[in-house]
């Protein structure tokens, strides 16, 4: 029996199911992440090809780790951005 593939679409319509609180019993917990640190950082923007302003310290979720050439983590913070940052800059927090 093959284990069903999750595509980058159904990861974020779980995540923001997540988030809103919307979330079944069937459906599976996503552990959040923190940025560490305090003030803000610049982070690359992928979809837009840009750089993106982030403040530390905001809880978010992995999408993909090793995302690019560099190594960085692909995530996706409350606040609704996708950014690539340095996978030594998450704090795993668990389901909190």
């Amino acid at each position: 029996m093959s284990k069903k593939q999750t595509t980058p679409n159904d990861l974020v319509k779980q995540i923001i199911k997540q988030i809103s609180g919307n979330i079944t019993e069937e459906d599976e917990l996503i552990p959040e992440v923190a940025i560490n640190g305090s003030g803000e950082m610049w982070c690359w923007e992928p979809g837009k090809r840009a750089h993106k302003k982030i403040y530390r310290g905001v809880k978010a979720f992995i999408l993909y780790e090793n995302y690019d050439s560099f190594g960085r983590t692909l995530i996706y913070t409350h606040a609704g951005d996708m950014v690539c940052i340095e996978p030594e800059e998450l704090i795993h927090t668990g389901y909190d």
